[in-house]
């Protein structure tokens, strides 16, 4: 009798649950879907209709971590928020990533090293390209940011920042040069060349910098700068070993 009440229980409750599962959507429709948050590559209309393509249920059921891992599926957002405001509305909070510079040339990359790959054609013109290994995207970040403001002040500008396999450390700059600055003593190499750049300039135009040298560096010049006479900074900056 005992086995036979409880089948009997289950049986009821599995009934009583198929029963709320089946009326609540009817009863207690989601009705309502606002979109809020400053949106520039996804228009509202699209993320309420990936919302209600994957909603499930009633104000009651609707399963928000399902939806809200629906709205961050779309990539160029960040984070979703999503709560149930009663009687018939979901409210959908969005923060879209904020790119600081190209990543490896089919991707972005935001200030905090988060790489994220949009669809062709959605990529801002104008940023700055940073390369290297995904899971290295936070150093290289984190470098961009400091040494973009400290070059700045020299009066440069990042065209693009790369580190390779090896560890090793590349600047385009966009009034010209390659800064090749190795894998050791990177800080101490680009405070060389940034102390220097002035001369440098005075010069001439250089097309490569090597910095990879425990002392001074090597310039290669631009074609109308090879016919000068050797200057100061030329002698002076001769490199004694390579490191």
């Amino acid at each position: 009798m005992r086995a036979l009440t409880g089948l009997l229980l289950l049986a009821a409750l599995a009934g009583a649950a198929w029963q709320f599962a089946y009326w609540e959507p009817r009863l207690l429709p989601v009705r309502v879907i606002e979109v809020q948050g400053e949106l520039h590559h996804h228009s509202s209309e699209l993320l309420r209709k990936i919302i209600g393509e994957r909603l499930k249920g009633g104000i009651l059921t609707a399963d928000l971590w399902d939806l809200k891992q629906a709205a961050e599926d779309l990539p160029w957002v960040g984070a979703a928020r999503i709560r149930r405001v009663w009687p018939d509305q979901l409210q959908v909070r969005v923060e879209e990533h904020r790119p600081v510079a190209r990543w490896n040339g089919d991707g972005l990359v935001t200030a905090e090293g988060l790489v994220f790959r949009p669809r062709s054609g959605t990529i801002p013109a104008g940023l700055p390209t940073l390369e290297g290994n995904d899971q290295r995207s936070a150093e290289v970040v984190a470098r961009y940011l400091e040494w973009r403001d400290d070059l700045m002040l020299a009066g440069h500008l990042i065209e693009t920042l790369g580190v390779d396999a090896r560890g090793a450390w590349r600047l385009d700059l966009v009034s010209g040069p390659t800064v090749e600055l190795g894998t050791a003593n990177v800080e101490q190499r680009l405070r060389r060349f940034i102390n220097s750049s002035a001369q440098l300039e005075a010069a001439g135009q250089p097309k490569r910098v090597d910095l990879r040298y425990a002392n001074g560096f090597a310039v290669k010049w631009e074609q109308r700068a090879h016919a000068q006479a050797p200057t100061k900074t030329d002698r002076e900056r001769r490199p004694r070993k390579r490191g």
